[in-house]
């Protein structure tokens, strides 16, 4: 039996809403109309869509050139609704389907055409281009929904899909406290759902600008430490990242011995750093060298589009630590032999994810720092050979 990729209209990937009264680019909150269903299976659907809405849902593999049948699952009182499909952001045309009237905003039926696609991994795009209909799922007949297969080579070892309805406190600790993170910085960690939520597939940490425990702003920070660890591996996370002055989200790694050896002794590795409005993220390593000095190694990756998504990626052995954005290495260092006192490297670490605020290296917020900004993380894995 061929594959059948269901796309739930509740788990798109990015969005873009006109609905007048709605802030546009919402990301699976109310602003996208998103309402419990009556049709079978449950679950959500996008209601009251409106002319130039659009949705998005990443990864989506066609695995042979050819016809597949791509469907819709719609409601409306009257017809004239209409939906285009492409891929890639619209570089990719695969053409139209009119919405029939289905005798209420509940009452839901199927609608299907068939499309042509070359073989690939692409991201989809559904366009409102006539509106008045709601939308639960988008299914495409042969392909496959964003499952992708482990690196060759690796094997999968740990992940966090988040695909819950709250953090699992079983992987991951919620650090509480306004120290700055040793860096001068300006947040205030909480555990609020304001600043660390679990939706729509997605783990999502904010930032807020808010009076809070004597700080201006808040945000989150969570860790697996003393919950999982690892030595050696390629470790990966999905996510789309804010920019604006002040802004530093992070997704990192240190070493299980940091209360005891204390930092930088108990070593890091900085998967993916991102401040202000830079156009490139940083892989960098810090140590205790040879001589007992503090000592770090970084490089930039290449240009990135920070309005889209993109898997960051380290992977780690007994000889180097290599850096990887959408598959593309952009840096490495040699740890072999813990060669200029890198032994550090050759130990457990565990992982990290925040977005801080201001610090000795963004510097401050100002005027054109929009607020709440938010990292979205999609998933987390590990692969060890």
């Amino acid at each position: 039996m061929a594959a059948l990729c269901t796309l739930q209209a509740e788990d798109y990937s990015d969005a873009f809403d006109t609905t007048a009264g709605n802030s546009g680019n919402q990301h699976r909150t109310d602003s996208v109309d998103i309402e419990t269903t009556s049709d079978a299976g449950g679950g959500y659907n996008v209601g009251w869509t409106a002319n130039g809405e659009w949705l998005a849902h990443n990864n989506i593999t066609f695995p042979t050139s050819g016809a597949y049948t791509i469907a819709y699952r719609v409601a409306a009182p009257a017809a004239g609704g209409v939906i285009s499909t492409d891929l890639n952001g619209g570089t990719i045309p695969l053409g139209s389907t009119s919405v029939p009237a289905t005798g209420g905003w509940q009452n839901w039926t199927t609608v299907q055409r068939t499309i042509k696609v070359n073989a690939g991994t692409y991201n989809l795009g559904t366009f409102i281009s006539s509106a008045g209909f709601n939308l639960n799922w988008i299914s495409i007949a042969g392909a496959s929904c964003g499952t992708t297969p482990p690196p060759d080579g690796w094997t999968l070892a740990w992940a966090d899909e988040f695909n819950g309805t709250s953090l699992d406190t079983s992987k991951w600790n919620i650090e509480v406290n306004g120290d700055g993170g040793g860096n001068n910085e300006l947040q205030y960690y909480t555990a609020r759902p304001e600043n660390i939520r679990v939706t729509g597939g997605e783990l999502v940490i904010q930032a807020r600008k808010e009076a809070y425990m004597g700080k201006q702003y808040t945000s989150g920070r969570i860790t697996t430490q003393d919950k999982a660890s690892w030595q050696y591996g390629r470790i990966e996370a999905r996510m789309k990242i804010p920019t604006g002055k002040g802004t530093w989200p992070a997704f990192w790694m240190l070493g299980n011995s940091i209360n005891s050896a204390r930092w930088p002794a108990s070593g890091e590795i900085d998967i993916m750093e991102h401040i202000n409005s830079e156009a490139v993220t940083h892989g960098t390593i810090h140590w205790s060298d040879q001589n007992n000095a503090y000592a770090n190694y970084g490089g930039p990756s290449g240009n990135l589009d920070f309005s889209q998504y993109h898997v960051y990626a380290v992977e780690w052995d007994t000889s180097m630590i290599r850096w990887y954005v959408d598959g593309n290495k952009f840096h490495e260092v040699n740890i072999a032999g813990g060669i200029n006192g890198t032994s550090e490297f050759h130990a457990p670490f565990f992982l990290l994810f925040n977005l801080a605020v201001g610090g000795n290296w963004p510097g401050s917020p100002d005027g054109s720092t929009a607020f709440p900004n938010q990292m979205q993380v999609d998933y987390v894995r590990v692969y060890r050979r």
